[in-house]
């Protein structure tokens, strides 16, 4: 068994688009390659983590924690893999609490208000089988919950084909067809939990511009084929997941990454607010794009 741990600093991590996209689970757009089993002559395994902090006091006072870790063990013609991700953030705010209405504000009418702008997770496991050097099957099982999206669970499984389109020393092109399902249970009691059944597409590129900087993107969609509820119907909940990331080599053990992620869902989840009952009738709705930006230093001590 080979490991290999790998300990990331975040160097920035910024939320762009809408206030909830810190809340967003990175996804991690990982598809499998006939390459990396074909040399493989007896079972192999690789492991990295990575965690960051970011810790405020005094007037400002927030703490961000971000975890991650991924797993693989190959075989040949045989891939397992896991990725697992989450985020906490916490923000305590000053509020104004302006007693006698005059606008004048004392010293006993501001107070400090504690929310948290982030709490989710996701975890990933995946299977391939690879038939030949262009062509594989396979399954994978989902999980996680992002509570200021509105989801208190939200996991699945998919299964499908998947195709090498293009291939050099430099670049190189995949694509995946199948099928997907997606169980969602929302912070919102008065919302029903939800199953959806899809058509899935993915395409996702990998290329390198120089010995120490590659870039990749990909685009995931999922389109429903079930009927959700008297207003959404079959295709009208339409997902999409994009990301593009440039990383480079600075020094032998230093490396800087930055990718933006892009999520759309055109049925978000309900929105759920502490202390709040939303109006059923004209009740406030999720925005549909959630959009990440992040730059990260990653140094390898092992």
């Amino acid at each position: 068994m080979s490991r290999l741990v790998t300990v990331a600093t975040v160097a920035l991590s910024t939320a762009v688009a809408i206030p909830a996209a810190l809340a967003q689970p990175t996804p991690k757009f990982e598809y499998g390659k006939a390459d990396e089993v074909k040399d493989v002559k007896k079972t192999e395994w690789s492991a990295t983590a990575e965690a960051g902090l970011v810790f405020t006091t005094g007037n400002s006072r927030t703490t961000t924690v971000t975890a991650g870790a991924k797993a693989t063990r190959k075989q040949k013609q045989n891939k397992f893999s896991l990725d697992a991700s989450g985020t906490l953030a916490r923000a305590s705010n000053l509020v104004a609490n302006d007693i006698g209405g005059d606008k004048i504000l004392s010293s006993n009418e501001v107070r400090r208000e504690d929310k948290t702008s982030a709490q989710s997770y996701q975890i990933k496991l995946r299977y391939d089988r690879f038939l030949s050097e262009f062509n594989s099957l396979f399954v994978a099982a989902l999980g996680g919950a992002d509570i200021i999206a509105g989801k208190d669970f939200a996991g699945g499984g998919q299964l499908g084909y998947a195709r090498l389109l293009y291939k050099t020393e430099r670049h190189e092109i995949t694509a995946e067809l199948g099928y997907d399902f997606s169980y969602e249970d929302y912070v919102d009691p008065a919302a029903d939990a939800l199953a959806i059944h899809s058509a899935r597409g993915f395409l996702g590129y990998k290329g390198k511009l120089s010995e120490v900087t590659s870039v990749d993107g990909s685009l995931e969609v999922l389109a429903n084929v079930n009927e959700q509820s008297d207003t959404v119907g079959p295709f009208e909940d339409l997902r999409a997941n994009a990301s593009a990331s440039l990383s480079t080599k600075l020094t032998k053990s230093v490396s800087f990454s930055f990718g933006v992620i892009g999520k759309f869902d055109n049925a978000p989840a309900p929105l759920s607010i502490a202390g709040y009952t939303l109006n059923p009738i004209d009740p406030p709705s999720a925005l549909k794009l959630d959009t990440t930006t992040k730059a990260s230093l990653i140094i390898n001590f092992l």
